[in-house]
């Protein structure tokens, strides 16, 4: 596995593109901190996105996924601070860690770790 860190000028964009892969992708998402210890948020819902805050550019990005075509949930994570992608070897994206001032780092993981060009056409849009 490799872990890369996204600059913050390359958010915006690597964010879109991540999404525009991902998208229908089954995640989960965990919250850790001191304060909370780890929190399950998602568990095994398609992933509908995942962007950075385009407007003030205030360190907010937001991860939507889906319980239903009409219902979905959206975490925001304020006072972003870093942003890692983790890949494995042969470069298949694994997780998207996003740490933020407040301590916490947020992880979104896939339920399946393949390279996308395998499942093309498998995951509804």
């Amino acid at each position: 596995m490799r872990t890369a860190e996204i600059p913050r000028h390359e958010w915006t964009r690597t964010l879109d593109e991540f999404t525009a892969i991902h998208e229908g992708w089954l995640i989960s998402l965990d919250v850790l901190g001191p304060a909370i210890g780890a929190q399950l948020e998602i568990n095994d819902l398609p992933l509908l996105g995942v962007s950075a805050d385009r407007i003030d550019h205030d360190g907010t990005i937001s991860i939507s996924a889906a319980r239903a075509a009409s219902v979905h949930i959206t975490h925001t994570i304020h006072g972003v601070t870093r942003v890692y992608i983790e890949r494995t070897d042969e470069g298949a994206d694994a997780a998207l860690a996003i740490e933020s001032a407040d301590g916490t780092t947020t992880i979104l993981r896939f339920r399946a770790v393949v390279l996308p060009e395998t499942v093309d056409g498998i995951a509804p849009r």
